[in-house]
């Protein structure tokens, strides 16, 4: 992993990382702390930079427990916790491996994807599904 200014880099073969990562979660039900979409988000991260851009989160198994975790670090949402970890980019300039938040179909609102290309993949109930990028709220630089 290399750094410049701060700044971490993604790792050399990072495009095949990052899609063996995605095809990885084909067919993963969402389970809250074990396979949802932070989760996921999280894990095609370390596949491209080597590292959790977003270590230490305490564990959960709910919905609320997620949200009384989140309160406990001192954020109000999701939103809030990446926006201290990672730096926003306009939503039209996500690039691959990105991560963007949005409605997906069958996926939970407000849900966590990562742009492959036009599209994001999020998590949802039966495994991933797909979105167009520019359908998402907000975007965060991964490397």
């Amino acid at each position: 992993m290399g750094q410049v200014s701060g700044t971490i880099l993604r790792r050399e073969g990072w495009e095949l990382r990052l899609a063996a990562e995605i095809r990885a979660w084909e067919g993963r039900a969402f389970v809250w702390g074990a396979a949802d979409c932070l989760g996921f988000c999280r894990a095609t991260a370390r596949a491209m930079i080597g590292t959790d851009p977003i270590p230490d989160l305490p564990a959960y198994a709910s919905e609320i427990q997620a949200a009384k975790g989140l309160v406990r670090l001192g954020f109000g949402s999701i939103a809030d916790l990446i926006d201290a970890h990672l730096p926003r980019v306009a939503v039209a300039l996500a690039r691959r491996g990105d991560w963007v938040m949005g409605d997906a179909a069958g996926a939970l609102p407000g849900a966590m994807g990562v742009v492959t290309g036009r599209q994001a993949v999020h998590l949802a109930e039966r495994g991933p599904v797909r979105r167009p990028v520019l359908d998402a709220e907000v975007a965060w630089r991964i490397g």
